[in-house]
């Protein structure tokens, strides 16, 4: 009676610290798409990339630099001038003021601006892929620390079931051996396997209150938050393997990137051709000088205004640096064509294995299913045997531990078949949210 008192206050108490925490797979996924800083990193990265993406940053427009300058000193002069005129003078004072305003615009580099915004273009392209694939990441592990602890609570449930069959047969064994009908091993050794199973159910509740630290943590919540899942089950989708591999072309987060470094290669490469073409560039200054001295031959001296010009920079020899480039430019573009090839290949295998985990999770549920309905009945057949002193305890102890290991291979096919499922969503770039 203590024993199953204290199995209720247990599961009794773990609902009440819960209560107020409930929390579908949805409601968890929406909590970390708002709050996850794994999220809020790759948003930040995406923004840096949409601010860099200007005309302005790809050298488009002109510069323009101001400069203001004064010097004072004071010097002795001696001036001789061609006419016969000298000028000796100590302690001359001279005061220079100088200010320009540069513009500078590069009219034509070789289509190396347009190349360069367009890079910076495929950069924020890279950035939004990013984000997506960290918002798909985190709901998939948000879910798989969901399902977990759905998992724990199945298993708590059943053995929870498995502690009340066991503490019927430490009664009859007492029963038994009180009445002189058998020997007390087979109370001790019923006894031993009913804390066995206490001791197996203190297990799975640390488990799920370290499932529930790692949910926290990707919901931004205290470590220690009360928190608990409102679903009991599986709800497992069928999957039509083709249909997630066309997916994969289009969706799938590692080839979307891969094929975004090759179209940065080939902007690259675009912006190394531009180097070898003349450079044409529409410069202007405005300038304002004056001097003013206290002796020698100009007292005053000042000018100002603007001028205009064109500068034209044709590339001749560089000892083939740009040649080289290219070279390394080619090597990679090949080379990226490569890697978007192996990122292919992976996915597709990793989603075949995912779905033959699938179909074999399945299969084994189906069978476990079964299983747990024979080795139900099996133990209460066994049960009743043994009130009746027809079997021994070995044979009823035989029969619960094959419903328990029944019952747990159920649930663990049943969570397999759900991470296979959401494993292939990942891979094929959605992750669906029941």
């Amino acid at each position: 009676m203590k024993l199953k008192l204290l199995t209720l206050i247990l599961l009794f108490g773990t609902a009440l610290q819960s209560q107020d925490s409930l929390l579908t797979a949805r409601e968890a996924v929406d909590i970390a798409m708002r709050i996850n800083l794994r999220i809020d990193i790759a948003k930040s990265d995406q923004d840096i990339a949409r601010i860099n993406n200007n005309w302005g940053n790809a050298g488009k427009w002109p510069t323009v630099v101001a400069n203001i300058g004064n010097t004072a000193s004071i010097t002795n002069l001696n001036q001789k001038l061609a006419n016969g005129t000298e000028i000796n003078r100590t302690g001359v004072f001279t005061d220079i003021t100088n200010a320009n305003l540069v513009a500078s615009w590069r009219i034509y580099n070789g289509m190396r601006i347009r190349a360069t915004k367009q890079r910076f273009e495929e950069l924020e392209k890279m950035g939004d892929i990013q984000l997506q694939q960290e918002i798909t990441r985190v709901t998939f592990d948000v879910l798989l620390a969901y399902y977990n602890i759905v998992r724990l609570n199945l298993q708590v449930k059943a053995t929870g079931a498995i502690i009340e069959l066991s503490r019927e047969r430490e009664k009859i064994a007492e029963t038994r051996f009180n009445v002189g009908s058998a020997a007390k091993t087979d109370m001790l050794q019923a006894s031993i396997d009913l804390n066995t199973v206490i001791a197996n159910l203190e297990n799975i509740y640390r488990q799920i209150e370290t499932g529930k630290t790692l949910l926290n943590n990707l919901l931004k919540r205290a470590p220690d938050a009360p928190l608990a899942v409102a679903d009991s089950t599986f709800d497992i989708r069928l999957i039509n393997l083709e249909e997630y591999k066309t997916k994969i072309e289009t969706q799938n987060f590692g080839m979307l990137l891969a094929q975004r470094d090759r179209a940065i290669l080939i902007q690259d490469r675009r912006i190394i051709n531009s180097q070898r073409l003349p450079i044409l560039t529409l410069n202007s200054v405005t300038s304002y000088n004056r001097t003013i001295a206290t002796g020698g031959f100009f007292l005053t001296n000042q000018n100002y205004g603007p001028n205009i010009g064109l500068n034209l920079t044709i590339p001749i020899y560089n000892s083939n640096i740009f040649k080289t480039q290219l070279r390394v430019n080619e090597a990679q573009q090949k080379q990226q064509m490569q890697v978007i090839e192996q990122v292919r290949m992976d996915s597709h295998r990793d989603m075949q294995i995912a779905f033959q985990e699938y179909q074999n999770a399945l299969k084994i549920s189906d069978i476990e299913k079964a299983n747990v309905k024979l080795a139900e009945e099996n133990n209460f057949i066994a049960t009743e045997r043994f009130k009746k002193l027809q079997s021994n305890s070995i044979e009823l102890r035989q029969a619960q531990e094959s419903l328990s290991q029944a019952q747990d291979r159920f649930i663990n096919a049943r969570f397999r078949a759900k991470v296979a499922v959401t494993t292939i969503e990942l891979i094929s770039g959605e992750v669906l949210v029941d």
